[in-house]
């Protein structure tokens, strides 16, 4: 009788490992696979370069044509602090970024799949490189995010 509060905390401390465990794992974009469709406009995703994911609290991937789509998609639909992580797309580079990390530059110039007008770079002198060609504004994620 006397080993019964033993397992007890035993099992106790075993599962704060493992809960600990889970909640520190690293969450990775999908790939955008040639069927995908954006979950906001419903297009398909044939440009890559534009492309937005975000992973919610359940696991669920959601993926974007456009970081316009996505943004939008935050405001209308996923507001409710469920988001675990968000990805875009490099726009010279085609490698995923977190979407915290990344520059991002909107400009009128930029012709993206739904119009957004939004590119994310990983290098902030990339940005304003692509500010100063396409005559567009640097933004950070909290703005987009507004």
């Amino acid at each position: 009788m006397k080993l019964w509060p033993a397992i007890v905390v035993a099992f106790g401390i075993a599962m704060m490992f493992v809960l600990a465990n889970c909640q520190s794992a690293t969450l990775e974009p999908a790939a955008i696979e040639a069927n995908d469709m954006c979950a906001f406009c419903r297009m398909s995703i044939s440009e890559k370069r534009y492309a937005a994911e975000l992973i919610d609290r359940d696991g669920e991937v959601f993926k974007f044509d456009d970081i316009g789509c996505m943004a939008n998609f935050r405001k209308e639909k996923k507001n409710d602090g469920s988001i675990r992580a968000t990805f875009v797309m490099d726009f010279e580079r085609r490698e995923w970024l977190r979407a915290d990390d990344a520059f991002y530059v909107r400009s009128a110039e930029l012709k993206t799949p739904m119009s957004g007008g939004i590119v994310a770079l990983k290098d902030e002198s990339n940005a304003q490189a692509t500010a100063a060609k396409y005559e567009g504004t640097i933004l950070r994620f909290t703005e987009l995010a507004k």
